[in-house]
């Protein structure tokens, strides 16, 4: 049990740096460790993957909060855009919930490998992002907010924030970097919140689940990972306006890349 409370506390530090620094909330590195950590807790195959998902959820809940405060106070969040991104993600958040819940935990371990390949692929092939914040966007607010029910549900079915995916939207769409991790955290939260109030109701009924769970949420390890993923997610804001964005792309690609192997092949 030390082992597994030493690893969260570890996992809840580097999700609260990649929340802030990225806008992902730290779904991509807590899934995949939790997939792989939960069997060793004697938790069923079967349960491993909605638990993780739902656990990496919650986690995001504050992972989000923080960010989505270390980003107004230097106040990079477009609240234009982002009150409709936002009502997209819940909505694709709630749908996204309710079809991991019926799909085995095998499919979604295969398809969250394949999602990683494809986001590696994503980052490195993203040119140059605006360096200035632009009102003049290529896409309408409306039409951002629609695009983003399916960023929602694919979000919400793979327990990570949806960064990967809005980021490069937004910044297609002539938004600056700053703020288009801005806006993914906001939104970040959003689907966190709703995505992880849905498997907690869809996993009430559910039987073999261990002792400390609410639905499929594993609250022994949400507890170990929520105080470094709190208090680091300012650390990754604070990053992102010092480092380099091409290193950044780089290094989070292969790590996307070695995670995506991972959860292939294992």
């Amino acid at each position: 049990m030390l082992l597994v409370v030493g690893v969260c506390l570890v996992l809840g530090l580097i999700a609260g740096v990649l929340s802030g620094l990225l806008g992902i909330g730290g779904g991509l590195v807590i899934v995949p460790t939790l997939a792989w950590l939960l069997p060793k807790m004697g938790i069923s195959h079967d349960l491993v993957m909605p638990m993780a998902l739902a656990t990496s959820l919650a986690t995001i809940c504050v992972t989000g909060t923080s960010s989505v405060m270390a980003h107004q106070r230097r106040h990079s969040v477009p609240w234009a855009q982002a009150r409709w991104l936002v009502a997209g993600m819940i909505v694709g958040g709630l749908l996204g919930a309710q079809v991991a819940s019926l799909v085995g935990g095998m499919m979604l371990k295969k398809f969250f490998g394949g999602f990683l390949f494809f986001s590696a692929w994503r980052m490195l092939a993203r040119k140059k992002q605006p360096l200035t914040p632009s009102d003049a966007l290529r896409l309408s607010n409306p039409l951002l907010g629609s695009i983003n029910i399916g960023v929602g549900m694919l979000s919400s079915m793979l327990g990570i924030g949806g960064g990967t995916l809005l980021v490069p939207l937004l910044t297609f769409a002539g938004m600056a970097m700053t703020q288009a991790v801005a806006a993914a955290a906001t939104c970040t939260l959003a689907v966190a919140v709703a995505g992880t109030l849905s498997y907690a109701i869809s996993g009430m009924h559910q039987t073999g689940l261990p002792h400390g769970s609410l639905g499929f949420l594993y609250l022994p390890v949400l507890l170990a990972l929520l105080p470094g993923a709190f208090f680091m997610a300012p650390v990754g804001v604070r990053l992102l306006h010092r480092v380099p964005a091409e290193k950044v792309k780089i290094g989070f690609s292969v790590l996307l890349v070695l995670v995506g192997l991972e959860m292939l092949i294992n």
